[in-house]
Order: C-alpha cells, then structure tokens, then sequence
C-alpha cells in the first residue's frame, strides 16, 4: 500500500459550500443539511463527507448508517475497496475522509460508536493488522495534505497498539517504517524516527498525541493523561522522588482540564473523583493523593461532564448522587430526574445507582 496524495481541488470545494451553504443557511438546520445532500450528490467531496458524518452522527436516519456513512466516506476520499481488501484511487479525494476511513478500520466492532455496527464486508474480511496497517497509511496520508487533529491522534492510537504487542509489532513494523518514514511530513512540529522496536513505537506514539492534543483535541488529551495516569501509578510504586511525581500529577490534571473545560464527560468525570478523594487509577492499580482532594472543584466538574451528555456522563450523575447525597435529600424530584437520565445514559450505571 502506499501514501495517497490529494490535489488542491478540494479547497475549491471547501470554497463552494462555505459560499453557497454555510454562509447561507449555516451547518444544523434541516435546510442546509438537505443543501448539503444534493452538494454532496453534485461531486462536492466536503459536501459528502459532511453529508456522511449526519448519518454517522444520527443527526440523518438510516436503516444502517455505519455501513453508508462508510460509503460516503470512501466517495469523498476518492477511494474504492477491491475483492482482495485493498484500496484503489477513484476520483478527487477530501483529505478528512482519509482519517474518518481509518477510524472505521482501528474501531470497527470494537469500540466507541462502531462496537455495534452493521457488517460492512470490505472490512469484514479484512485481519485487524491489516485493518490497522490499512488505517495507518490512511492517517498519514490526511496528515500529508492537512495535519488533522484527529489523524494525529488516530496514528498515535494505532502506534501505540503496535507498540503494546509483540505480535502486531513483528506485523506491522514494515508498515509503520513505510507509511510514516517514505515522505517528510512538513505540517508536523517534530521529526519522525524510525520505529526499530516496541519502545521505539511508544515514543512515536506520545509525540503524535502531544502533537494534537497541542492544538485542543480533547481525545488526544484524553489519551496522553491516561499515559500519565499510567506514569503516576508506576513512580508512586516504586517510591519514586516526590517532585517527579508531582510533574506527572500536574501534567495528568492539565490534560483532563484541557477536555474537562470543553464539557468532555469522561475527562470531566475523572476529574470529578480525582478532587472528591484524590484517587487516580491506571488499569485495576492506583494511586491516591488525599491532599489534592477538593470538594467544591469535584462537584463542578461532575456537573460540567451532564452539560453535554453521553454514556459517561451517567457515571458523573451517580457520582452526584453517591457525594453529595444531602442536594437529594432535600429534593427528591431532582433525584427522580437524574435517575431517569442514568437510566437513559447507561443503564449498567442505573443498576448501580439504584443500590445507593
């Protein structure tokens, strides 16, 4: 496989639907996502992954929106899927939709969004190295044309899965060497080096996060104070210095407040427990530091992970009702509303919830 390559007609494209539908008619309203259907019908490669991402996001109903949020994607980027599961140029390409592609390849009935979504059978058939390896070169190729955030932190998921594991290592070092060492990558802040071994692959990995979390993509945050939750856990263990713990701990709270701020749920939450009983947890191993505990802090950020509700966000519910018992005590109807809202969320967490 190699690195695809965009021309700059997708910037005439960019240019056609902000004059003729978001200076118009904006991006939500039910007018302008029709608008953005027949662009997206007309050849628009922005319209179309647009268009792809309001099925993907449900903001359009379809009987299966993963699978024709997927086609979508593979319009925009220009790209078909032959029988034997490799990737041939059919036309103009949108730079994004190279990493939306490689989110479906990584995620795909694992995680996030996708875990239950429909067979697609080009991906079906595919082993998760290659889906990975496939990805990979995805992301690179995004990151090539526009140095996207979400490319950024996809390639540093990807090189960090590599890098845990021996076997996904062996099988995807020739890849990792070919898609991120062929060709400069001159939107980049940093160099890439060759990946020679796991270690090698962590490293890479971290500097790919930093480089988008560095731009406010609150995932990329996410994942490199999970990094730093692991760091912290590890130095606490072993009786590391004081102050290189305390590094570690201030980076740790920085990351999640970067995504906290922006009403992300589970960062939100996370910090929520670290201020109610200083606790910081990296796989079934902690760490616990009474003395940054915080009551008031711990409330607003449980409350800020409900302003934008997700799955998470039932946990911060049941972190309200479980600290901060008395709000309910004194008002049962808030409590009958935030249980419906768990219910909604999570049900798993409902079934928690009810035990208090």
């Amino acid at each position: 496989m190699e690195l695809f390559k965009c021309s700059s007609r997708y910037k005439d494209d960019i240019e056609e639907y902000t004059g003729q539908i978001l200076t118009k008619t904006g991006i939500s309203s039910p007018i302008a996502q029709r608008e953005i259907m027949v662009m997206a019908d007309s050849g628009n490669t922005v319209a179309c992954k647009l268009y792809a991402d309001l099925i993907f996001y449900r903001k359009i109903f379809r009987k299966r929106p993963y699978a024709e949020a997927f086609s979508l994607y593979l319009r925009s980027a220009g790209l078909c899927i032959d029988e034997e599961g490799g990737f041939k140029v059919t036309g103009d390409s949108y730079p994004l939709s190279f990493w939306s592609l490689g989110y479906y390849l990584m995620n795909y009935r694992r995680g996030s969004l996708l875990s239950k979504c429909e067979e697609i059978p080009a991906i079906e058939g595919m082993s998760y190295a290659g889906r990975l390896s496939a990805a990979l070169y995805l992301a690179a190729s995004c990151i090539l044309s526009l140095s996207a955030p979400g490319a950024l932190n996809l390639t540093g998921r990807i090189l960090d899965e590599a890098g845990s594991d021996n076997e996904l290592f062996a099988a995807l070092k020739g890849d990792i060497s070919k898609a991120l060492n062929t060709e400069p990558f001159p939107g980049l802040s940093f160099e890439v080096f060759a990946c020679d071994n796991r270690a090698d692959c962590l490293s890479l990995s971290e500097k790919f996060f930093k480089e988008a979390a560095d731009t406010g993509y609150i995932y990329a945050c996410n994942n490199l104070a999970a990094k730093e939750a692991q760091r912290i856990v590890g130095l606490s263990s072993s009786n590391a210095p004081k102050e290189e713990i305390s590094e570690s701990l201030e980076r740790y709270i920085s990351l999640l407040k970067l995504s906290a701020d922006k009403y992300e749920p589970y960062a939100a939450n996370r910090l929520g427990l670290f201020y109610i009983n200083g606790e910081i947890k990296s796989g079934d191993k902690k760490a616990v530091f009474r003395d940054h505990t915080d009551t008031a802090l711990a409330k607003q950020y449980f409350e800020k992970a409900t302003v934008y509700p997700d799955s998470n966000s039932a946990w911060a519910y049941y972190n309200l009702i479980r600290y901060f018992h008395r709000d309910y005590d004194r008002n049962i109807t808030l409590l009958n509303e935030h249980m419906d809202l768990i219910r909604l969320l999570n049900p798993a967490v409902y079934d928690l919830a009810i035990e208090l």
